[in-house]
């Protein structure tokens, strides 16, 4: 990773389309209040742009102490798997209880 591909990485997230961002929007559309609802979105993009930076940057700095990690632990090999897992599973809940709510999937009928 260098300091092209970090920046290309901020910019990005900046750029990505965000649902909270969109709510933000929309809301602020409907209240009457454009500009005051652009200038949030582009408020809290600049927010997640930076914050990607420096996640970047701090994982650029740290390389060295994940070096120094013991390649025999276990827990470490799996965790990608188990965090695809467990978003997987909370996922999958989010929808249930969506269809729950719309009364296209009924428990007690």
């Amino acid at each position: 990773m260098n300091w092209r591909s970090l920046f290309a990485l901020g910019v990005s997230g900046g750029l990505v389309p965000c649902p909270a961002a969109l709510v933000l929007l929309l809301s602020a559309i409907t209240l009457g209040h454009i500009g005051w609802g652009l200038l949030l979105v582009f408020a809290f993009s600049l927010g997640l742009a930076g914050g990607l930076t420096a996640l970047g940057l701090l994982l650029i700095y740290a390389q060295d102490l994940f070096k120094r990690l013991p390649t025999q632990i276990r827990l470490l090999r799996f965790l990608p798997t188990a965090s695809a897992l467990m978003m997987t599973l909370v996922g999958l809940g989010m929808a249930t209880q969506a269809l729950i709510a719309t009364s296209l999937i009924c428990p007690r009928c």
